[in-house]
């Protein structure tokens, strides 16, 4: 006999019991999930961020193919870099004095942009070094104001109550989207080259675009943030920024904590390759698990940020400031993979949980109409002391070996935290 009109078969209603099940667990474990804006938002930066991962494998490997050099290489990371000091300035204000959701769609277009005219020259054979140079500038250029734009489009998105849970779904997509990009360019470089995985970036960067096209926000300027008289001239709007910081001790101990011990763990991550390879003599597929490591931490991460909820953020955050040296450590004396791997996954979730935890608090003490200027600043410590953290502690090991280096590096993370902790207790009160 069939089914009444409208009614769902007998057979499907378990199906359906635990399809809402699942749901209702996933919107417990991820909050900001719930609210559509944000649902749309990380779904469009999902397919982006996958594609961006497969650009920077192509770009590497393009570098390498064009010059033999290992100099050039390393480079590349820095000519990323040398915008972000002052377009991050100039952007904070754009940020603060435009619509965010617009600013957004234009810098996702501009990406789009870049990404086609790279993979256009890769394919007619006309690629030279200096276009990669120029292409690789304009691509830092664009980030320093789309990272610091998308950070602080979030408070749009999501209630203030799941505004952790936000930042930490966006650190965690982040870093499995470059685990699956990362493994997906270099079979793509094998199957179709250089130039079709940049074009597949290309593509992917119709997904925020959509996305955004299809979130419905109050797209707010200037006026009606409630702009201070003094950010009527650039230099006003640049100095009111800092000056907003300056007057919060214990947010600008925050984001001090996040760029130090944070800065000195990323080389846990960062120079990764070399220890695969000196340290536990472990080939291509033993890094690819280490780096899985990493990855599945910033899941759990996330969930951990979930648990944590909205009280005593500062608290929390200290104290995982004084967890992440420990692991350095561990992990700089350790010669087993398995050990490694597990210390990768605890280090991972703790630097997450430091990262959301950090950018959660500066978002929640900054008023909206600075909120730009202050997220770029935000952004340029980050990145800025990510890739020193790299630079100091590969140069270290130059010399001390990287165990050591790893060490010392984990020493002074700990007199750091120890240090703030000291002259800076406010920061433990901070939710």
């Amino acid at each position: 006999m069939a089914d009444a009109p409208g009614l769902l078969p007998e057979t499907s209603l378990p199906q359906v019991a635990a399809a809402s099940s699942l749901l209702r667990w996933a919107t417990r474990l991820a909050p900001a999930l719930r609210a559509r804006n944000f649902r749309l938002f990380w779904i469009g930066q999902t397919f982006s961020l996958v594609g961006t991962s497969l650009q920077v494998v192509a770009e590497g490997w393009l570098i390498y193919d064009l010059t033999g050099s290992t100099f050039w290489l390393g480079m590349a990371g820095l000519l990323g870099l040398l915008p972000v000091l002052p377009v991050s300035l100039l952007g904070g204000v754009l940020i603060d004095r435009v619509p965010r959701r617009k600013l957004i769609l234009f810098t996702q277009c501009a990406l789009l942009v870049q990404a086609t005219v790279f993979g256009l020259l890769v394919i007619s054979g006309q690629l030279v070094l200096w276009h990669i140079i120029v292409l690789y500038f304009c691509f830092g250029a664009i980030l320093a104001i789309d990272h610091p734009a998308r950070r602080a489009f979030l408070v749009e998105l999501v209630e203030p109550a799941d505004l952790a849970n936000a930042v930490a779904l966006n650190g965690a997509i982040f870093n499995l989207s470059s685990l699956i990009g990362y493994a997906a360019g270099g079979l793509l470089i094998a199957t179709l080259g250089a130039g079709a995985a940049i074009l597949l970036n290309a593509a992917t960067f119709l997904a925020p675009i959509v996305a955004l096209s299809l979130i419905r926000v109050a797209d707010v300027g200037a006026e009606q943030k409630g702009a201070h008289p003094a950010s009527a001239t650039l230099m006003g709007a640049m100095t009111e920024g800092l000056l907003t910081l300056w007057r919060q001790p214990a947010v600008l101990g925050a984001i001090s904590l996040m760029a130090v011990v944070g800065g000195l763990t990323w080389p846990l991550f960062g120079l990764l390759p070399a220890y695969a390879e000196q340290v536990v003599h472990t080939g291509a597929i033993g890094l690819g698990l280490l780096m899985a490591a990493g990855a599945l931490g910033s899941v759990l991460g996330t969930v951990l940020v979930a648990f944590l909820g909205a009280h005593q953020r500062g608290r929390t955050l200290a104290l995982v400031s004084f967890i992440l040296p420990f692991l350095i450590l561990a992990f700089g004396w350790t010669t087993q993979i398995i050990v490694a791997g597990l210390i990768l996954v605890a280090a991972g979730a703790a630097l997450l949980v430091l990262q959301s935890l950090a950018i959660t608090i500066v978002q929640l003490q900054t008023p909206d109409r600075v909120r730009g200027r202050v997220m770029s600043l935000y952004s340029m410590l980050h990145a800025g002391a990510d890739t020193m953290g790299n630079v100091a502690v590969g140069g270290a090991a130059t010399y001390l070996g990287l165990p050591w280096a790893l060490c010392v590096g984990g020493v002074a993370a700990a007199l750091y935290a120890l240090g703030l902790r000291a002259v800076l207790p406010s920061v433990h009160k901070l939710d």
